[in-house]
Order: C-alpha cells, then sequence, then structure tokens
C-alpha cells in the first residue's frame, strides 16, 4: 500500500512539474520548486459491500436450444363464413301458460238447466286492465209441481284497473238477478179440504254494485293503503228496496321487520223499506291494531270502535268499544297454539238476510248482531309440509241473535226474529294434505252448542257441519274433484193453529250433499266437463217445506280464444 501511495505521489508532483515548466517556458521564466515527501503518511479504503460483487454464471438448461419447423401449405376450396346477426330480447316478466284473453262455457242438465258462462280479459296492456263477464244457470223444473218451482241466476258486470308508478286506480260494475219461487207449501196445511190454494208465487231479486277505489302497488313497503266508495241498489218483487252508499279505507304502517300498525275504517249509509218499516241505517267502525312479532312469537292488539243508530228497546247508547288481543306461538313446524279475547258489531242489512235466506218475507225490523265478546284457543301445526292441522274452541255471547221461521199466515215465506242474549260454543277442526300436484285434500268439522233465552230453539241454525273437498289430477289434461258437505241438528218451527202450543218444532233430516266433477282438456283451447250434484239423491231442506232437487247433472264443453 506504502509503494503505491509513493508511486501515485511522484507521479502527480512530476505531472504538476511539466505542467509548470510548460507554463514558465511559455513565459520564459524559470522559478525554483521545493518537494516535500512524507513517508510515514497512511492511506486506507473501506471495505468494499459484496452486493457490487458480480453474480455467477448459471449454467444453461439444455432445453432451450433451437428447434427447425417444417410448414407445407396447402390449398382448400372454402366458401366464405356467413354470420346472420339477430338483436337479443330479454324476457322481463315471467312466462305466462294461459294467455287467452276469451273463455266460453256452455252445457245443458236434467231439470231444463242450461249453462253459459262467457270472460273476456285484456292480456297484453301493462298499465290499463280491464275484465267482463257474463253467466246464467236456470232450472225450468224443480222438486215440487215440476215448472211451479223453477229457479234462475243471471249476472253481468266488469271491471277496470289503471296502474300508476306507485298507485292503481280500480273500479266496478254488477248487476245480477235471482228468481225464486215460493213452493215451499207445507203439506198438513194445504191438503185441508177447508182452506183453497191460490198457486205458487215467486220473487225476482236485482241488484246493481258500483265501487271504485285506489291501493298502493306494492304490499310489501313501510306503508300500505287502501280506499273505496261502493254503492248497491237492491230491490224485490215486492216492497223491499235497499240502497247503500259505503267508504271502506285502511292503511298499514311497517316501521320495523317486528312492528306492524294498521287502522281501518268504515262507514255506511243505508236506507232500507219494506211493509213495515222506511228507516235510515248508519254504521261507523274504527278499528286500530298493533302488532310486534319476536320471532316465533306474535301479539297483537287493538280496540273495535263501532258506532250504530238502529232502534232498539231499552237500547243505552249507540256507541260502543270493545278490546281486541291475538297470542300465538309456533314451538316448531310441527305445533303451535293461538287465543284471542275479543268483541265487535256484525253489520247486517235486509241484502244480506235474503241472500242467506230466500224465501225471507217482510221483515218487522232489521238489526245489526252484536259479537260482546269472544274467547277462542286451540292449536295448529304441519307435519313434513304435506300435512296441516288445526283444532280450536271458542265461546261467544250475542246480542240481537237473527233466527228464520216460518211465518204463520203464508207457511212458504219466512220471518225474521231475534233473541236478546244468545251464547255459543263451537268447536272446530281442519285437517289438510297436499301431496304434490296429484292430490289435495282440505276438510273440515263444526260443532256448534246453543244457549237461547227467549226462543226454545236456535231455528235453522245447524249443530254440526262437515266438509270434505278432494281435488285429483290423475292426467296433465283430467282434473276430478268430490266434495261431500254434511249438514245435521237443524230444527225448523211450524204453526198448529192452537193457541196453547202454537207452535211445533220439527227436526229436519240430515243434509247429506256429494258432488263430483270432471274437467278434460282435450287441446290447450278446447276441454269438456260434467258436473254431478247431490248424487246421493237426499230430499234435504234447508228450510222448512223446501225440499230441493234430486240428482242433478250438467254437461258440456269450454273454449278459450
Amino acid at each position: 500500500m506504502k509503494k503505491l501511495f509513493y508511486t501515485l505521489t511522484i507521479l502527480f508532483v512530476a505531472g504538476f512539474g511539466l505542467q509548470a515548466t510548460s507554463q514558465i517556458q511559455s513565459r520564459g521564466e524559470v522559478q525554483d520548486q521545493e518537494f516535500v515527501i512524507r513517508k510515514d503518511r497512511v492511506l486506507t479504503l473501506p471495505t468494499q459491500p459484496r452486493v457490487f460483487e458480480r453474480l455467477p454464471a448459471l449454467p444453461q438448461p439444455k432445453g432451450l436450444s433451437d428447434f427447425n419447423y417444417k410448414v407445407n401449405f396447402y390449398e382448400l376450396n372454402l366458401p366464405p363464413v356467413s354470420l346472420d346477426a339477430s338483436p337479443s330480447q330479454k324476457v322481463y316478466r315471467p312466462e305466462r301458460l294461459d294467455l287467452y284473453p276469451g273463455y266460453l262455457k256452455a252445457g245443458y242438465g236434467n231439470f231444463a238447466s242450461p249453462l253459459l258462462e262467457a270472460r273476456f280479459m285484456a292480456t297484453e296492456i301493462y298499465d290499463l286492465n280491464y275484465s267482463v263477464y257474463l253467466k246464467h244457470q236456470s232450472f225450468g223444473k224443480g222438486p215440487v209441481l215440476a215448472e211451479e218451482s223453477k229457479e234462475s241466476h243471471s249476472a253481468a258486470g266488469g271491471g277496470l284497473s289503471y296502474f300508476l308508478d306507485e298507485v292503481e286506480v280500480f273500479g266496478s260494475l254488477d248487476w245480477a238477478q235471482d228468481s225464486y219461487s215460493f213452493y215451499g207449501i207445507d203439506t198438513s196445511v194445504i191438503n185441508d179440504p177447508r182452506l183453497e190454494f191460490g198457486g205458487i208465487q215467486g220473487n225476482v231479486l236485482n241488484t246493481i254494485k258500483l265501487e271504485a277505489g285506489l291501493r298502493d302497488i306494492e304490499k310489501t313497503g313501510p306503508v300500505s293503503y287502501e280506499g273505496k266508495l261502493n254503492f248497491r241498489t237492491f230491490k224485490d218483487s215486492y216492497l223491499a228496496t235497499e240502497n247503500e252508499i259505503g267508504v271502506q279505507a285502511m292503511g298499514v304502517f311497517r316501521p320495523g321487520d317486528d312492528w306492524k300498525a294498521s287502522l281501518g275504517l268504515s262507514y255506511f249509509m243505508t236506507t232500507p223499506e219494506d211493509l213495515e218499516y222506511d228507516l235510515n241505517r248508519t254504521f261507523l267502525g274504527i278499528r286500530p291494531r298493533l302488532s310486534y312479532q319476536y320471532e316465533d312469537f306474535l301479539i297483537t292488539g287493538g280496540i273495535n270502535i263501532i258506532s250504530e243508530n238502529d232502534s232498539l228497546p231499552g237500547k243505552s247508547s249507540d256507541f260502543r268499544i270493545f278490546p281486541l288481543l291475538k297470542v300465538s306461538y309456533q314451538f316448531a313446524e310441527e305445533f303451535g297454539f293461538f287465543g284471542e279475547f275479543s268483541g265487535d258489531v256484525d253489520r247486517t242489512t235486509y241484502y244480506s238476510f235474503v241472500k242467506e235466506n230466500p224465501f225471507l218475507g217482510p221483515s218487522a225490523s232489521l238489526l245489526n248482531t252484536v259479537n260482546n265478546y269472544k274467547v277462542a284457543g286451540g292449536i295448529e301445526g304441519q307435519v313434513q309440509g304435506l300435512l296441516h292441522y288445526k283444532a280450536g274452541i271458542d265461546l261467544s255471547r250475542y246480542n240481537n241473535f237473527h233466527l228464520f221461521v216460518n211465518s204463520v199466515s203464508d207457511s212458504t215465506r219466512f220471518n225474521l226474529i231475534y233473541d236478546d242474549q244468545v251464547t255459543v260454543v263451537n268447536i272446530n277442526a281442519e285437517l289438510g294434505l297436499q301431496m304434490n300436484e296429484k292430490y289435495q285434500l282440505n276438510s273440515r268439522l263444526d260443532l256448534f252448542s246453543y244457549s237461547m233465552n227467549l226462543q226454545e230453539e236456535a231455528w235453522h241454525r245447524p249443530t254440526w257441519l262437515l266438509s270434505i273437498n278432494n281435488q285429483f289430477t290423475p292426467l296433465e289434461q283430467l282434473l276430478v274433484q268430490a266434495n261431500i258437505n254434511v249438514m245435521g241438528g237443524i230444527k225448523g218451527r211450524r204453526s198448529t193453529g192452537n193457541l196453547e202450543n202454537p207452535y211445533q218444532s220439527v227436526d229436519l233430516k240430515t243434509i247429506a250433499d256429494l258432488q263430483l266433477k270432471a274437467d278434460y282438456k282435450i287441446t290447450d283451447k278446447i276441454g269438456v266437463f260434467v258436473e254431478g250434484n247431490n248424487l246421493l239423491n237426499g230430499r234435504n231442506e234447508r228450510w222448512l217445506n223446501y225440499p230441493v232437487r234430486g240428482v242433478q247433472l250438467i254437461g258440456g264443453a269450454w273454449l278459450k280464444f
């Protein structure tokens, strides 16, 4: 290292001396110079980092060698490729199986019973939807004196809906005409040779209904609502007429998934007129509700505020308030329970009474049925999604409990009477079975017990009801329905003409109605059907002195267009 330093110092001094000499010589001057050489000075250099060392050369893989390929050229005589472009269409609506706007059904059966049904509705207009219908079915012959006990039913109407972004505006107009014959002759009286029979009379009921309103389209949002106005007029062949104007509204508020609040409002003004009255009845109902869902536990509370002006002796007030409480808890899918405590007023009209009993004659008064309280409870559940069951019992106390009895002066017509205080116990059970798409069963059993105050019996009220409905689809084109409805324990009241015992209780036979229906689709547009009612040919009497028709068969065809 010292030798290197000496060498570099000598070369530097020599170079500087040469440069100085050249300058001196260029200037023409000679100057003396002094050099100092130090041998004891030590020079050190920093250690060189290994990062600056050169990388070692790696061996090259033998696979990276050159390859030579030989390409052969072949001439092919091929036509040019032709591409047909087509726009892609996205389906925004699910496919509908039935898009036929028109439906026509016609048939004929025994008892001179033609059947005609026609419907037409819009299927391709998105914002506007409308539908119209026409239906007629009549029975030119009946169970008593053939043509003297005929019956006829006709109806026609239509509906209209217009859809905005969030609101649906809807309306409908319906007309119906029902014709009945008062053929319920009491044979114990008419066979008396001292009396003369004046022939069977009939009654024609005409009804017109008009409705208009609006409702929100999205039913699952935080707020949903519906409001409508309706008008109804009713008139029979005698002196009974009834006009009604109604306003109904419902609002639902959902602040969260667990809470739901609702408010229902209904107001009706009815003007019935008959032989013995000309009334102006009003009914106002306000029904607030609040529901809370906690896991499988659901509780609903509210009140029913009712105001009605029916004229009743000893009535304290037209204003009533009833509580409402409903509770249900589903322990598991297979088992749960429910309970209810409530009260309300069931609104009735002459139209509702005559729809229940079409052989109703002049009535003395019209009263709403007051349900003072109802205590109910039961269990329900389902097994593996196939079997559903429900069983319960409820106890109810009623005022103005309406009943039907035969008129003393005319056994073919019924009078409307009331009991001021009635307790009804109802035990009920339901059973449903759904086995894929081939078979479906729905059934219900009701047992009733009546505790009367003024009347001896609950006239023309059944003590038990059983209905079993079966639906089969053995083939894709074939639909079969087999239903049976059984009703028993009905008691009627017959006049005896005796002052000491003016009335006699009559036990009506158990009513059993077996129905079979079959519908076969030949094509998607054409099919045939057959229906059978009262196939057990029972002489059933739902109303005293009124036996129904025997076996009824009707068949025909239907068409979609």
